[in-house]
């Protein structure tokens, strides 16, 4: 089952008759939102999703990029709808059609409150961002795995939003351009932000979620002078002296919430460890430091003995023949150590565990430094 995440227009209205213009009042006019659906689905019904001609003429820019990507009964789509009756009733009209050409396929409409084209400040500072959460609610409610993202009908200012979350989150966004037939794919990078530079602003930005907005006073003490332009993105000026959060600042919050995933830097003394230590067929300890750096849930279970001083040795499990010494710095997994079993019981056996942690933080900068990103070193 496939989940398909839809920014929803008003072009399923399209092969209505151009007198009396398509607005909200025509709508008021058919009986409300449940009546203009009805009228509008009528003037497409008939089109077949295998018809390629009524893809492009007859059929709504939604439902031709579902056409194009293989939409089947078994899947879900959900459309997300601006709040104005001309949209509601267009989503509404797509859903109809999909309920009868798909019998059994699980179509939702949801509508955004302040997505429409009347007030600019609204649309930007409640429909982006109420846009942006109702996403991120629905991909994990599916899962990243199930679901893709197409902007492709609705407002074309969502589309960066949408390419963003997708960015963020693992997940493909597609959409047919303009009066193309074809399919584009837009880029699922591997997006990181700078946590170490972010990490200090957490506290202020899950206050702002908490209570909507502050005072520019209050979003000046905390936000250096210097540094106000550089995070302009992450903030919204409501215009009577309250500042609240951008879409982007919202999704910059919720990714500073996830578990963070590291990466191994290698130790000089590490890199004739592992130099030893490769020769061995049965061990492998790039692939491992790769996993445990990826996964903070595996690295707390791999704690094996503190040593204080923020060290600890990590176990891969039982009958493992390699531990490994390592520290965390903020997104980096410093590997200090990696002994055999006999080597490392050595070591835990000379002092006291404290007193080896305090003497290699001691030595770090005549015995470990430089610390190596493993991939350099690995090439």
């Amino acid at each position: 089952m496939t989940v398909y995440l839809c920014t929803c227009g008003t072009s399923a209205a399209k092969k209505l008759p151009r007198e009396p213009r398509f607005s909200a009042d025509w709508v008021q006019a058919q009986g409300g939102v449940e009546g203009a659906a009805v009228v509008i689905h009528a003037t497409f019904a008939d089109a077949q999703l295998s018809d390629e001609t009524a893809l492009k003429r007859d059929l709504s820019a939604e439902i031709h990029a579902l056409a194009r990507m293989g939409v089947t009964a078994n899947d879900t789509v959900v459309l997300y709808s601006s709040e104005t009756p001309d949209g509601q009733a267009c989503a509404a009209a797509v859903k109809l059609y999909l309920d009868n050409q798909l019998e059994g396929i699980v179509c939702r409409i949801h509508v955004i409150e302040g997505l429409q084209v009347h007030d600019a400040q609204t649309f930007r500072t409640k429909g982006v961002l109420n846009f942006t959460k109702a996403v991120l609610a629905e991909i994990q409610a599916q899962g990243a795995e199930q679901c893709i993202l197409n902007p492709t009908g609705g407002f074309k200012s969502l589309v960066p939003y949408t390419v963003l979350i997708g960015m963020l989150k693992g997940v493909p966004a597609r959409y047919i351009f303009e009066q193309s037939s074809a399919l584009i794919d837009l880029p699922m990078m591997p997006v990181e932000f700078a946590r170490s530079r972010l990490e200090p602003l957490r506290p202020l930005l899950d206050r702002i979620d908490q209570e909507s907005a502050i005072t520019r006073t209050e979003y000046e003490t905390a936000v250096a002078y210097h540094e106000r332009e550089m995070l302009s993105a992450l903030f919204e000026d409501l215009g009577d002296g309250q500042i609240t959060l951008s879409p982007v600042g919202f999704l910059i919050r919720e990714d500073l919430q996830r578990p963070i995933s590291r990466v191994p830097f290698l130790s000089r003394r590490a890199l004739n460890d592992l130099l030893k230590l490769s020769e061995l067929e049965t061990v492998d300890p790039e692939g491992y430091l790769k996993r445990v750096a990826g996964s903070p849930a595996q690295l707390d279970a791999n704690r094996h003995i503190n040593l204080g001083n923020d060290l600890f040795w990590l176990k891969p499990g039982q009958h493992t023949r390699v531990r490994y010494l390592v520290s965390v710095e903020g997104w980096r997994l410093l590997v200090w150590r990696l002994c055999d079993h006999k080597e490392y019981e050595t070591l835990i056996d000379q002092k006291s565990k404290r007193d080896i942690g305090a003497r290699i933080l001691d030595e770090r900068r005549s015995q470990y430094e430089p610390f190596v990103r493993m991939e350099f070193y690995s090439g």
